[in-house]
């Protein structure tokens, strides 16, 4: 339960002043009662050394029934109880009593201080009286042991009742400072708890959307320096607010406008945001939220999900008729993810089309370019002279014509979603001792070193051979067409899991700007050259499609005029023996 500043202060003052109120009461009750108490004995302590010469003489003549007259006489005149104790204890006068039927009082605490020769008193009950009494208790002679005693004594009723007049007053005086010392307290605080109360409710205000709201005190204190914050807050407080809204009004607009589907992803997978388009695809109007299988349903898309706690991941995935090339990049705080749906069905229609268009144009190619390549080697039996040289030219293009179709047909296949690899053991040392083989006489002929590294270690993988064949034919031969002087050196090793083979050369090389695009389909950094030497500028092409089949990666490392090295890493047991794709 909350407990206003108000109360709290005022409750505390009024504690604080009670609590010194009974003391100082208590302190001033005790401070009268002893006065009273000293004033009461000093005043029987005057009476008896008035008396005592007196006394001393009448028991010194043995006047016993002068002392018994003096003692009532003087009892009466001054109300004091006055009693004459020998030195034994017994009574040989009292002002109120007969001395025969008393007991003695040797054993009373004032009369023995007195027979020590001190001044003996004593506040305590009267067995003879009744009463609580005053006991003052004198010896006759100063200083003197075992002499007689002369006490005197008065009820404490008398001073009880000075007392209880005295406390009246008091009280009335105590209560009288206690109201207005709670008077002052309640205004006290409410002059400090009413700052702190408009400050709460104008803070409830600001927390209502009321940033205009403002605090005037003029306290002259730190709560006015408090107010001046305040104010200097919400005014920064509006000021970042409408900074806030301009800015998320504009963020709504771009992410309205985007055409991508967009999803802001928590840890645990839910939606925090989603612009319409990804509301389209998901189908829903309200999906923040709800988690991303929930609204989404597929299994790719599960999948990079998971994969993308902390690093960016992307792929295709398959929503009913369209296809969406979705990636997630995790914010740098790691608590958020956005994921980026970008429809490329058009793309990938367009794709089929190139694909199925180069596959049919490859095959409609095939059998006109056979029956030219027939015709040719016919004519060029048959003629002699200038024409055989003509016949020669189209014969070299028929071949180049037909390496392209053959190169095409086998790029498409590559490129099909069902391509499957035939994956065994595949020895790399021997596979590609195969290869140099293949290029022995060409290697011969252009004077050239071929060298091996490391083919005889026993590297197997698992892999297609003859679409690694295929692959380290291709870079063997770029490195075989390209290199005039020097040689081509191949090496194999392995580390970690992971099979790496080199293929290098001391060739023309290949300019650093080309090097980015050398993968694309016909792209040639020197197309003169690779048109002399008949190639078809889908070679690379094809290797990079076998690497990525492998679930490996190629690196290529150049400078003109001093050779190209081609580095292939390739898994040695991490392969799916169904499926290249991934």
């Amino acid at each position: 339960m909350r407990r206003p500043v108000f109360l709290k202060l005022f409750v505390s003052y009024l504690l604080l002043i009670l609590v010194v109120a009974g003391l100082i009461l208590a302190l001033v009750f005790n401070s009268l009662n002893s006065h009273s108490i000293e004033t009461s004995t000093r005043s029987l302590q005057k009476l008896g050394l008035a008396l005592r010469h007196q006394v001393r003489a009448l028991i010194a003549g043995g006047l016993t029934g002068e002392l018994d007259s003096l003692v009532r006489g003087i009892g009466e005149e001054t109300h004091t109880r006055i009693t004459v104790i020998d030195g034994r204890g017994s009574v040989l006068a009292d002002s109120g009593n007969i001395p025969q039927t008393m007991e003695n009082h040797g054993n009373r605490p004032e009369v023995l201080t007195a027979l020590t020769g001190s001044m003996g008193r004593s506040v305590r009950f009267s067995t003879t009286l009744g009463k609580d009494m005053l006991y003052v208790a004198l010896p006759l002679e100063p200083g003197g042991a075992a002499q007689p005693v002369l006490r005197m004594s008065m009820p404490l009723e008398d001073i009880d009742i000075l007392m209880r007049s005295m406390r009246a007053g008091a009280l009335e005086l105590a209560a009288i400072t206690v109201a207005l010392s709670l008077l002052i307290a309640f205004f006290f605080s409410h002059a400090v708890s009413s700052p702190i109360r408009e400050l709460n409710r104008a803070s409830r205000r600001i927390a209502g959307g009321d940033f205009g709201t403002r605090v005037t005190l003029r306290t002259g204190d730190e709560i006015q320096e408090l107010a001046e914050s305040f104010n200097d807050m919400a005014e920064r407080t509006e000021r970042s607010f409408t900074e806030i809204s301009e800015s998320r009004e504009e963020l709504e607009g771009i992410l309205s406008s985007m055409s991508e589907g967009l999803l802001v992803l928590d840890s645990q997978g839910r939606i925090q945001l989603a612009n319409q388009s990804a509301r389209e695809i998901a189908g829903a109007k309200d999906i923040a939220g709800r988690c991303s299988w929930e609204v989404i349903r597929s299994q790719r898309l599960n999948e990079l999900v998971e994969r993308a706690p902390q690093q960016p991941v992307s792929g295709e995935i398959e929503l009913g008729e369209k296809i969406y090339l979705c990636s997630i990049t995790p914010v740098p705080s790691g608590k958020t993810r956005v994921m980026l749906l970008h429809d490329i069905t058009g793309m990938k229609r367009l794709e089929k089309i190139k694909r199925d268009l180069a596959v049919n144009v490859s095959h409609e190619l095939r059998t006109p370019l056979t029956a030219i390549k027939g015709f040719t080697e016919t004519l060029m039996e048959e003629c002699r002279g200038d024409h055989r040289e003509y016949l020669r030219i189209i014969e070299r293009h028929t071949d180049r014509l037909m390496n392209i179709v053959t190169d095409l047909l086998d790029l498409s296949e590559l490129e099909e979603e069902e391509t499957r690899l035939h994956v065994e053991d595949v020895h790399l040392g021997e596979l590609l001792g195969n290869v140099l083989t293949l290029f022995e006489p060409i290697i011969a002929r252009k004077n050239l070193t071929a060298v091996t590294e490391g083919t005889q270690a026993g590297v197997v993988i698992k892999a297609d051979p003859f679409r690694l064949e295929q692959l380290f034919t291709n870079l063997v031969d770029n490195a075989v067409k390209y290199t005039e002087n020097g040689g081509v050196t191949v090496s194999l090793g392995s580390s970690q899991n992971i099979a790496v083979v080199k293929v290098a050369d001391t060739g023309v090389g290949i300019p650093r700007e080309h090097l980015g695009r050398i993968f694309e389909r016909f792209y040639t950094a020197d197309k003169s050259r690779s048109r002399r030497l008949g190639g078809t500028g889908l070679g690379l092409s094809i290797v990079k499609h076998i690497v990525t089949l492998h679930r490996g990666t190629i690196h290529v490392a150049s400078r003109p005029s001093q050779g190209t090295t081609f580095t292939v890493t390739l898994p040695i047991n991490a392969h799916s023996p169904d499926n290249g794709k991934g």
